[in-house]
């Protein structure tokens, strides 16, 4: 079954695209969708023929739009309830062909958000995007943002459309994320990786024959697809934990002021190996089943069931809150938006949940948080003021 947060995200962006309002990344992920199944390119299809657009739009006009909104929200109890029911709404939309009908749903629904009068900003702040920096040889590379990632070998580097980066054979290099960045990078092997904001990787080359080590640092957050080979296993090492695949997808989120690093399974087997913290401190190990994620605090790993589409959100450019207190919301609005948070007031740490694309300005994520009435904001220059709801007018 389709994800409905993930219906909704590209929703927007066919939406967009027909209205030419796309941008460089948003672009770059809509021509992904479409190459990675040709159900999506017959969805595309059928929404850029017009004749059968005005058609749907004709029987669409014929609705009491007014009298079904009604009826479906005196259902709905609590925004939590509210906001998954609109996305089913478009899912379903969508599946019994009426296409045209969920994006206008999207459409409305976004426009409500931006246009909501009780919320007003005097200053935004942009959305982050593709950048990076290479560390080689204590050299620093700012990585272009035109680009998605860079390609590493053993003779060079270059970027993913085949560009120069580095003529010249590497013994190791890290590659850093600013607060705002996102990159992708493919190692020697083929392993890809997607490192989030306020990230770094850092990679060895073995001082053997081959010159490959299957082995790199993180600290922040990235998602890896690694390439299967039996005979040397991939071990990503961060602060408090090893993680040992020989072929898999996952990722890891090990952010230092995050209260747990967490590895998140979607396909194979990873080893998790806390690392001791002191004498008399044990080391312990576990090993993930696909659909599952440990969390390590403390030096000790606790597994649970993965909510897959939440660990990915962030590398398929959404933002998804899922029972989440408002600090580790911002903890991510934060990175994302290179941004420093500020608490005035007794803010409550009640749960939280939504989801909202992350091309949008921080005013959008910002007023669909305010709609829980648990927080109200303030823009300041670079700085995001959160304060309690109470006494909002």
């Amino acid at each position: 079954m389709e994800n409905y947060t993930s219906n909704y995200f590209y929703a927007s962006l066919i939406m967009k695209s027909l209205k030419d309002d796309l941008d460089q990344a948003e672009k770059a992920e809509l021509d992904r969708w479409l190459k990675a199944d040709i159900k999506h390119q017959q969805i595309f299809k059928k929404l850029n023929d017009r004749q059968r657009i005005v058609k749907e739009l004709e029987i669409y006009s014929s609705f009491d739009k007014d009298q079904i909104r009604q009826r479906l929200l005196v259902q709905v109890n609590s925004t939590r309830k509210a906001s998954r029911l609109w996305v089913r709404i478009i899912s379903v939309a969508a599946v019994i062909g009426g296409v045209v009908i969920g994006i206008w749903f999207f459409n409305t629904s976004s426009q409500q958000a931006d246009n909501r009068k009780d919320v007003n900003y005097a200053n935004d702040i942009a959305p982050g995007k593709n950048m990076a920096i290479l560390t080689v040889s204590g050299k620093n590379i700012n990585l272009s943002g035109a680009r998605n990632g860079i390609v590493v070998n053993a003779e060079n580097i270059v970027y993913d459309d085949g560009t120069s980066v580095i003529e010249e054979a590497i013994k190791s290099f890290t590659m850093t994320t600013p607060r705002g960045g996102v990159y992708q990078l493919s190692l020697p092997d083929g392993t890809r990786v997607w490192l989030n904001s306020a990230s770094s990787l850092t990679y060895d080359f073995a001082p053997n024959e081959d010159r490959l080590v299957r082995s790199v640092k993180l600290s922040g957050e990235a998602y890896f697809e690694v390439t299967k080979d039996n005979r040397h296993p991939f071990i990503v090492k961060t602060q408090t934990q090893d993680v040992e695949v020989l072929g898999t997808h996952f990722s890891i989120n090990a952010y230092t002021d995050e209260e747990s690093a967490k590895t998140t399974l979607f396909e194979g087997s990873v080893k998790v190996r806390s690392l001791s913290l002191g004498e008399g401190i044990p080391e312990q190990v576990i090993v993930l089943k696909p659909g599952e994620q440990s969390a390590l605090a403390n030096n000790a790993i606790k597994v649970s069931p993965a909510n897959m589409e939440q660990a990915l959100a962030w590398k398929n450019n959404y933002f998804m809150f899922e029972n989440e207190n408002i600090r580790s919301i911002m903890r991510k609005v934060s990175r994302w938006y290179n941004v420093d948070v500020i608490y005035q007031g007794n803010v409550e740490q009640k749960s939280i949940e939504g989801t909202v694309s992350k091309f949008k300005n921080v005013s959008t994520v910002l007023k669909i948080l305010e709609r829980t009435k648990v927080v109200k904001f303030k823009i300041e220059g670079k700085q995001i003021i959160v304060m309690p709801w109470k006494g909002n007018n």
